[in-house]
């Protein structure tokens, strides 16, 4: 699914997004469903390049994780920084991005391992746009976090995001 829409982006035509965004994202786990994030985004527009493998947005972000552990259900606090492919029109958009994410604290329970604080993330997605000049987005995406073999266990953790933003 991922190449799927990877592919898409490159052939996507319309204009990369010029204005900053800020966005509320709701995700939870694929599998167990027991995993539930809400993150709060910011996104500055980058400049435009003719190049298709240049990123379009720069996200900046914070999320609170609600974490089943071995020691009980938990609060996990992340920071993390997106590069962010975008692909628009006047209707809708699809988009990807590879980050670095910062966690509070690690994760271990019996589906899912984060052993160190410091992950990768990656994610698809496609939305809507609404609003008077299309300003609203609303989309839906999927995502996986795992430290890339750093520590091990890598588990890592997959999740389908429900996504609203706003540009001004």
């Amino acid at each position: 699914m991922r190449y799927v829409l990877f592919i898409a982006m490159l052939f996507a035509t319309g204009a990369i997004a010029a204005e900053p965004e800020w966005h509320l994202d709701f995700a939870r786990s694929t599998e167990p469903k027991e995993t539930d994030i809400v993150r709060f985004a910011y996104r500055t527009p980058l400049e435009r390049h003719e190049s298709w493998w240049m990123p379009s947005q720069l996200q900046f972000g914070a999320s609170v994780w609600r974490v089943p552990d071995l020691s009980g259900v938990t609060r996990r606090l992340d920071l993390n920084l997106t590069p962010i492919w975008r692909g628009e029109n006047s209707r809708g958009y699809i988009e990807g991005g590879i980050g670095v994410y910062l966690l509070s604290k690690t994760i271990n329970n019996d589906a899912n391992q984060l052993p160190s604080s410091f992950q990768f993330g990656s994610h698809a997605g496609a939305g809507l746009r609404f609003g008077e000049r299309g300003q609203g987005r609303l989309g839906i995406g999927v995502q996986h976090l795992s430290n890339a073999g750093l520590k091990q266990p890598n588990g890592g953790i997959n999740l389908i995001l429900i996504s609203a933003g706003f540009a001004f």
